[in-house]
């Protein structure tokens, strides 16, 4: 519902009101030299985590019992709502995993001379914090002349004692080192997603299987290094996007099983019975099926060559130190 704006010598804060949409907004404007104190305060992320956890057992928990309950194998009925729950729970944990990968929430105010507002989009520490480091020269150097006035006089124009601080918040930008790995790795799973659908083999993607769980710890663990460390945004939108095109394919992987065990019970059988099955998605899965699998390989194919590219391109940048943790870039949001 709200926004934060960020101009050449201000902020300006957007705080809506209203029910999925904002229906009514109000506008607040903050000079740099009218910034008193910036404060964040962390919160406890427990009682996210635990609603999100207890929505993909209340999920979880459905699909159990429709497969336990199926000795005849899975009806159409079945394979409908099976693969609602599954989805709900997929999506459950996608939104647990996103929660945690963001790190603590908090609490942010602006105070000026005249107010003190929370500000509600700086809801995470290290991304606020973060924008507070990047604010933090800007709002000296246009207070510096206020500074100086008061240091010169030993107090402020109420009568009290002051004194100033000369540290810098603000750290260069950095590229994850596990950011072109993953990128790569991803790409790598797309061409191997799209010769097992047209190879037809079940050894592929039983070397797919586990190369997904790789590529999943790799995915997370440059995601919380990015969100951690002062990285430029383009990164983690790629990032987030292949993280969400990665869910939308697992979730594409369950639904798909369901299906061609309900036409095919022998796919339950033993370990390689699942693996046939999605060998055989360009045959026996229909025009639907096989199209998804393209475009969801491309698209990861796609998005980790965008994400190698910015990559190297930002090495490149911060290495000849055309760059730091001051840029636009490391400031927008």
């Amino acid at each position: 519902m709200s926004s934060l704006w960020r101009g050449d010598d201000h902020l300006v804060y957007v705080r809506g009101s209203g029910f999925l949409i904002p229906f009514t907004e109000e506008y607040k404007r903050y000079r740099f030299q009218d910034i008193q104190l910036i404060s964040l305060a962390k919160k406890s992320r427990v009682g996210k985590a635990v609603l999100h956890s207890m929505v993909m057992m209340a999920c979880a928990i459905p699909a159990i019992l429709i497969f336990a309950l199926s000795d005849d194998g899975l009806s159409t009925v079945g394979v409908v709502f099976s693969s609602i729950f599954l989805i709900g729970m997929l999506a459950s944990l996608a939104l647990l995993i996103r929660h945690l990968i963001l790190g603590p929430t908090c609490t942010c105010d602006i105070q000026t001379g005249l107010s003190r507002d929370r500000i509600r989009p700086l809801d995470r520490f290290f991304r606020a914090k973060e924008l507070v480091a990047s604010l933090e020269q800007e709002i000296r150097e246009s207070q510096k002349s206020l500074e100086a006035g008061s240091a010169a006089a030993g107090k402020d124009r109420d009568g009290i004692e002051v004194m100033t601080a000369e540290s810098n918040l603000a750290t260069a930008l950095s590229v994850s080192p596990l950011a072109i790995p993953s990128f790569a790795a991803t790409m790598v799973f797309a061409l191997g997603c799209l010769a097992a659908v047209h190879l037809e083999s079940a050894a592929i993607c039983a070397f797919l299987f586990f190369f997904l769980l790789v590529l999943g710890v790799l995915m997370l663990a440059n995601l919380v290094t990015s969100v951690r460390r002062a990285t430029p945004e383009s990164l983690r939108t790629v990032s987030w996007i292949l993280l969400g095109l990665l869910f939308l394919f697992i979730a594409f992987a369950v639904v798909y099983l369901l299906v061609a065990v309900s036409r095919d019970p022998a796919y339950t059988l033993g370990v390689e019975g699942p693996f046939e099955a999605f060998a055989a998605v360009a045959t026996e899965g229909g025009l639907v099926f096989y199209l998804a699998s393209l475009v969801l390989s491309a698209g990861l194919f796609a998005g980790g060559m965008a994400g190698l590219l910015q990559s190297m391109k930002w090495r490149g940048r911060i290495a000849s130190g055309e760059h730091s943790a001051t840029t636009e870039e490391a400031e927008n949001g």
